[in-house]
């Protein structure tokens, strides 16, 4: 199972071409590590998909430490790399269409993810590889994406069904911590002193203890973002606002409003409108999640189920 996550990250996601600064070594570029059917699998291969990884142990380990961790690592880049050349090899055999231009526009955001061209040529090079070599080995990462994305990715499902079902038994993985629905109004302090600011403020909380609607003096007074909208801040979550504020409006029942609370910005009233405690998330708001988890689990079986399939028939053998 661990070998078909590994596969579905690189082909399902994409696989992000490694294009670090590790040098490779000229001396062992095409010596062969094993061969996958049709496909074989030279250092070079490997180096490339290990680079990020080596370069982040050297400032990690030392001795050997290092040469333990570094044939850890070997060998299972290794299996993943054959498991990619296996579905590539798959992927030729049934005549994966990819389409030049496909390639140019993944070779494209390649390139763009570079200041300029002469960083990327210098890049490539580094890695032993030639932008035709890069085009190359894009055009089949396309072919192993295309084919996965037919065999597996097309062929999982999930059925409204299943998504209440699971909702139901994993209720506690969707709770929600305590929110407030709250509004504000906000007196700046700059274009006018801090005593005239706290005045103000302390003028608008007393036509509010007068009967005053929060919303109508928010629309009037307020300098919030919120002012148009009556102060409206919508749901607020424990935590949000700054520490003191957060304690004193969480302290609130609802339909209760603050004295004037002091900030770096000026003064601020807020209202609490609604309060809603613990609880489980509606199902409307988790759906797509939930939806999204059962699909990546359904596919892992699926993949692996099919790399198993085509492990039987491959011709796979490694000659490090």
């Amino acid at each position: 199972m661990r070998s078909c996550i590994r596969i579905a990250a690189i082909l399902l996601i994409g696989g992000a071409v490694m294009l670090g600064p590790a040098q490779v070594d000229a001396e062992v570029l095409e010596r062969i590590l094993a061969v996958v059917n049709d496909e074989i699998i030279s250092d070079q291969d490997l180096q490339l998909v290990m680079a990020p990884v080596l370069a982040q142990y050297r400032t990690i380990y030392s001795g050997a430490e290092f040469d333990e961790k570094l044939k850890e690592a070997r060998e299972e880049f290794l299996s993943r790399v054959i498991e990619e050349k296996l579905v590539l090899s798959e992927a030729k055999r049934k005549l994966v269409i990819v389409k030049d231009e496909e390639v140019d526009e993944l070779l494209s955001d390649v390139q763009n993810k570079f200041p300029n061209r002469e960083f990327f040529s210098k890049a490539i090079s580094e890695q032993g590889l030639t932008e035709k070599k890069l085009w190359n080995r894009l055009h089949d990462q396309l072919m192993t994406q295309k084919l996965v994305a037919y065999e597996v990715k097309s062929r999982v499902s999930v059925s409204p069904g299943e998504v209440n079902d699971y909702y139901k038994s994993h209720s506690q993985e969707f709770t929600q911590d305590e929110r407030i629905k709250l509004q504000h109004i906000l007196v700046r302090i700059g274009a006018r002193s801090e005593e005239e600011a706290k005045t103000f403020a302390e003028s608008l909380y007393a036509r509010l203890e007068a009967g005053g609607l929060f919303d109508e003096l928010a629309r009037q007074y307020s300098e919030g973002a919120e002012a148009k909208e009556g102060g409206e801040m919508g749901w607020i979550e424990k935590g949000q606002l700054l520490g003191e504020i957060d304690n004193i409006v969480f302290s609130l029942n609802k339909g209760q409003y603050t004295h004037p609370i002091k900030s770096s910005l000026g003064f601020h009233l807020f209202k609490v409108v609604d309060v809603e405690k613990f609880a489980v998330k509606p199902l409307t708001d988790v759906r797509d999640q939930i939806q999204d988890l059962i699909f990546k689990e359904k596919l892992q079986v699926r993949l692996a189920q099919w790399m198993k399939d085509l492990k039987k028939n491959a011709y796979i053998t490694i000659r490090q």
